[in-house]
């Protein structure tokens, strides 16, 4: 089969499957012979398209969406708030599942050595919150709840009860009984595995993460880019033996996994209740997206950064992500996940949109009486020792003294801390620091843009930077 077959199989699976419901009815599914009837009939979606449906969904309407009642939701990266309810029908749980098996059985034909793994597992799921008639919570605390029964012997800790804990709490008994155990996989968000890895060797007094387990073995990572941390995370450890991978999933779906521990890209999965389109060259705003043309992925070229639109057995109707991925070869498919459509910083799970850093800023310096202009932030890691930290650069018309950039940094970090769940989660774990401000002048603004080639008439300082040199520049 070609990657058109097996997507098309995939699409028309799924739109058999909802022919009956309310959407599919509406959007005459039972009549749809082609891909392209598919495109001429359902329009590009996002979150606010479905509002209503999921809040319908939660109050016990069936088929709406897709066959049957759901009374599960996975909060997607909604950066305030309660963030975005997205559904999960058994159909979708069944396919995470399948797609962690895929995950487990490349490792396996690469490292058969299975022993290597014959010890205590150690995962850091979110937390799920039990509403009137439904349930919801990050989609790694359902996965937690959905682990093969085969596996549950190697847990350190029982997933049921880690995903009824706050997030602090699970931390610190997962360091407390993981120093004594032979620990072999470890499961988490790359900046939660540096935040215990540190807490270890702090109560440990030792050196490095080998002294304590040996024979850990692999660490499977998603949700943050695995190489901001990689290389802190193998000096912590001090064995080059460990493994990584790294996976890309979302509350929208668990999409690609690095297959090769030689390679840094990852293998998109076409075969599992997911059908892809893909937006060329995408804007940032997201009117200019929905107006914009997809293409189906056997159209896509290497090089060029897509922003993914799906299609999914958990009712998803060509619903447009926040990430933009480059594909490295595309048959069979593989793909690096470069960032966010929007301007955000998210180097390290923070997910913070310059629009809120302005925000905060605004009220930060209006609460303590200052005067602001531009700003830019950046975000780094400066060595093994320390953890996160965002550095901000505010130009302000007065000199501020050092007391007042830290009583306005104490400020803003506050407000995000309140707006943000994402920036709040790892502000309250120790996986992000206190943020840094420092002062720059107009004229270090335009010297930057002179060594950017950007001193003209529109050149402006980003909100975000994204280079380490850039922040160094600034510090």
């Amino acid at each position: 089969m070609t990657l058109r077959d097996y997507q098309e199989e995939q699409l028309f699976i799924l739109i058999r499957a909802a022919r009956e419901t309310k959407f599919g009815r509406q959007h005459r599914f039972s009549e749809l012979q082609r891909y392209e009837d598919f495109c001429q009939e359902v329009p590009l979606s996002f979150f606010k398209n479905i509002a209503e449906e999921i809040e319908q969904l939660k109050e016990g309407a069936e088929n709406i969406l897709w066959p049957g009642s759901i009374s599960q939701f996975a909060i997607s990266a909604g950066t305030s708030g309660d963030g975005k309810h997205l559904p999960l029908p058994d159909s979708r749980l069944a396919s995470d599942q399948r797609f962690m098996r895929k995950v487990v059985w490349s490792y396996l034909k690469q490292r058969p050595n299975i022993f290597r793994l014959w010890g205590k597992h150690v995962s850091l799921p979110g937390t799920l919150e039990q509403h009137d008639g439904y349930d919801t919570g990050e989609i790694s605390a359902f996965t937690a709840c959905n682990v093969p029964w085969w596996l549950s012997p190697f847990q350190l800790i029982d997933t049921q009860q880690l995903v009824t804990l706050p997030f602090q709490e699970k931390i610190d008994r997962i360091v407390e009984e993981a120093i004594t155990n032979d620990v072999r996989v470890i499961t988490a968000v790359p900046s939660w595995m540096l935040t215990i890895f540190q807490r270890v060797l702090n109560k440990t007094g030792t050196n490095c993460i080998k002294e304590i387990w040996p024979n850990l073995s692999l660490l499977v990572c998603g949700g943050v880019k695995l190489e901001h941390y990689c290389s802190h995370l193998q000096n912590l450890i001090q064995n080059s033996d460990v493994d990584f991978i790294e996976t890309y999933g979302a509350s929208e779906g668990y999409f690609a996994y690095r297959d090769d521990l030689q390679k840094n890209d990852m293998k998109l999965v076409i075969d599992n209740g997911v059908f892809y389109e893909f937006i060329p060259n995408p804007l940032p705003d997201k009117n200019s997206i929905a107006i914009q043309q997809a293409v189906p992925i056997w159209e896509v070229q290497p090089g060029i950064p897509y922003a993914m639109v799906v299609t999914t057995n958990a009712g998803l109707w060509r619903y447009a992500l926040n990430d933009i991925v480059e594909f490295t070869q595309t048959d069979p498919p593989r793909i690096n996940v470069m960032g966010r459509v929007s301007e955000m910083l998210d180097d390290y799970g923070e997910a913070l949109y310059s629009y809120e850093a302005r925000e905060a800023l605004t009220k930060a310096a209006e609460n303590l009486d200052i005067e602001t202009c531009s700003f830019t932030i950046g975000a780094t890691l400066q060595d093994k020792h320390s953890i996160p930290r965002h550095f901000w650069f505010i130009q302000s018309p007065a000199p501020l003294h050092p007391d007042t950039l830290d009583r306005l940094a104490e400020k803003v970090d506050s407000i995000l801390q309140e707006s943000n769940r994402h920036y709040a989660i790892r502000r309250e774990s120790d996986a992000l620091a206190l943020p840094k401000f420092h002062t720059i002048s107009q004229q270090q603004i335009n010297n930057w843009l002179n060594q950017q080639g950007k001193q003209k008439a529109q050149g402006k300082l980003p909100a975000i930077l994204q280079d380490e040199e850039d922040i160094k520049f600034f510090s």
